[in-house]
């Protein structure tokens, strides 16, 4: 690649990690081709990509981005998850993979402007994500209002009740 491709991929990644709210990296290294293929097919289903790019480029594009934390994770090689939705979604896809394939490995990543070490990535993805925690609210919301409706629903039945009762008591 030369020196005009290079610069071509240093802005296409500052861009990119830039819309970034999330990324994840990790060690690639001893993952077959279609592994690595699957991995990346799951993070699009999630929202995010999967890049490979030389430490040296990425060097260069997180000091463009201002995000010079990522110089901690780049030994060996190295890839990125980028997602700007959901970093639990993120999380999830990545943990779960490195549990079935071992090659994989979680070096850390970064949220916002907060770095984050492998076991707190881990600790994300036991996380529920943002759809089920949406869930969890609209019943806690939706239990209350039909207990009341339940409530008012019995104490009118009572009331037609009572009132039946005292008809037939007149009678």
């Amino acid at each position: 690649m030369g020196r005009e491709g290079k610069e071509t991929t240093v802005k296409d990644l500052a861009a990119r990690l830039r819309k970034a709210e999330t990324a994840i990296i990790t060690n690639y290294r001893g993952l077959k081709v279609e592994e690595i293929n699957g991995l990346r097919r799951r993070l699009r289903e999630a929202g995010a990509e999967y890049l490979v790019v030389k430490n040296t480029l990425t060097r260069l594009a997180a000091k463009e981005s201002q995000l010079e934390e990522l110089d901690q994770f780049l030994q060996g090689p190295t890839a990125f998850a980028l997602a700007s939705g959901d970093p639990i979604s993120l999380a999830k896809v990545l943990t779960n993979f490195s549990e079935r394939h071992q090659a994989l490995q979680i070096k850390g990543g970064i949220f916002g402007r907060e770095v984050l070490n492998p076991d707190q990535v881990k600790l994300w993805a036991t996380l529920p994500s943002r759809g089920e925690l949406l869930t969890r609210v609209a019943v806690s919301i939706k239990s209350p209002l039909s207990n009341l409706a339940n409530i008012l629903r019995a104490t009118i039945a009572s009331l037609v009740y009572v009132l039946e009762a005292v008809k037939k008591g007149k009678e």
